[in-house]
């Protein structure tokens, strides 16, 4: 496998471009992700890498800036393939000078013009002196990672120390993610678009904990994400509390990207790496046996949701009708279900208002009403963030 380096300062870019084409089918191995000049400067001092993707312009050290670094380093078999939102004769003629493979313009470029540049990368590697690494594939790192997971297939005589490149001596912890039954229904139920949307979810889990507390994030069946974690994060020492608020603010984050809510649970520390089935077991067993695991009121105020969707629905009429405290309403809506009860309200309004769009000719402006969103531009401002595209955009698709 050829080690490729992607150096890209916007997440949501390295993430499509990540999950455009089937690297590995390519000889290509998605080594590692920087999202600064500074960052890429760091992994090829630690890392073999043979295939650099670039965003030329980035803050900071920008691309090119980057390029001259590391021809004066003296890598040169390294291939440069810059990435560009800007179609720049001057960028490009700098590019060339610099002796990059190819110049794709993010905004236009697709699978078949990534895939076309990287087989004319691989060919130049090939007739180089570089070889390339014996290396996992994704799936064979997943499937050993999952071993961990089970006393009967735990690896005791070979760890891969590759793979747990994290410092486990001070002990480890372990969360699993589930889906909520309905957002599982709504994913599976989309088929490929499902499929990539589930591994959008696991790339953000693996990104956003590599930040600040590291560990290895994988997946059983794409049903559940795994995240494997070092006792502390790479600030402090942490207790049981602070874990639990990280994962909060993981969860929420993932709403707020990717709209889908998650269940989680998560072990207590131990103390090595042989204990991780236990751990598993530990955090299996925290879940509850139904994944809705919605209390009383949860259930009543969805109830209360459902009754009432063509009004204008408030927290406060939802905890007068139960009734209970809104404040104490708010924290146990937001705990159980993962996301407030405002956002809850707007998602089931815009989902309803998606199904009388497919299967009415009422016009924006009569639903907006129906829904009890006296403004339409509003309305529309909330469908498009939450459908990414206009309602009219949604209906003519």
């Amino acid at each position: 496998m050829w080690n490729l380096l992607v150096v890209e300062d916007e997440s949501i870019v390295r993430m499509g471009l990540r999950y455009m084409v089937d690297w590995e089918n390519c000889g290509v191995c998605w080594k590692a992700e920087a999202s600064n000049g500074e960052e890429a400067l760091q992994i090829l001092e630690m890392e073999e890498i043979h295939i650099i993707m670039i965003d030329i312009r980035m803050p900071g050290m920008d691309g090119l800036e980057l390029v001259r670094h590391i021809r004066k380093r003296e890598y040169p078999d390294i291939q440069i393939i810059f990435l560009s939102s800007y179609d720049n004769f001057h960028y490009v003629k700098e590019a060339i000078r610099l002796g990059v493979v190819d110049y794709l313009h993010k905004p236009t470029m697709d699978e078949e013009e990534v895939l076309t540049t990287l087989r004319k990368t691989v060919v130049l590697l090939e007739k180089s002196a570089v070889k390339p690494n014996i290396h996992w594939t994704e799936k064979e790192r997943n499937e050993w990672l999952v071993s961990l997971l089970d006393v009967y297939t735990y690896p005791y005589e070979r760890i891969e120390k590759e793979l747990l490149k994290d410092d486990f001596a001070k002990g480890l912890w372990l969360s699993a993610f589930r889906m909520r039954d309905d957002a599982v229904d709504q994913i599976l139920d989309n088929g490929e678009a499902g499929h990539m949307k589930f591994i959008s979810i696991r790339y953000l889990v693996d990104e956003y904990v590599a930040k600040d507390w590291g560990g290895v994030v994988f997946h059983r069946n794409h049903r559940e994400i795994i995240w494997l974690a070092p006792a502390s994060s790479k600030d402090r020492e942490d207790d049981a509390t602070d874990r639990e608020h990280y994962l909060d603010r993981l969860r929420n984050k993932i709403f707020e990207l990717l709209n889908v809510s998650l269940i989680f649970s998560s072990s207590s520390v131990y103390t090595k790496l042989q204990d991780v089935p236990q751990a598993y077991l530990e955090a299996e067993l925290k879940f509850p046996v139904n994944q809705q695991s919605d209390s009383l009121y949860v259930r009543m105020a969805k109830e209360f949701v459902d009754q009432h969707l063509l009004e204008e629905v408030s927290l406060l009429k939802a905890a007068e009708s139960i009734p209970i405290s809104s404040g104490y309403l708010s924290r146990i809506f937001l705990k159980e279900v993962g996301e407030s009860f405002s956002d809850y309200v707007i998602r089931n309004k815009i989902s309803y208002s998606q199904k009388l769009l497919r299967e009415t000719n009422k016009k924006v402006y009569e639903i907006s009403e129906m829904l009890s969103y006296t403004n339409p531009h509003y309305f529309g401002k909330l469908f498009k963030e939450r459908v990414g595209m206009t309602p009219l955009e949604y209906r003519n698709r």
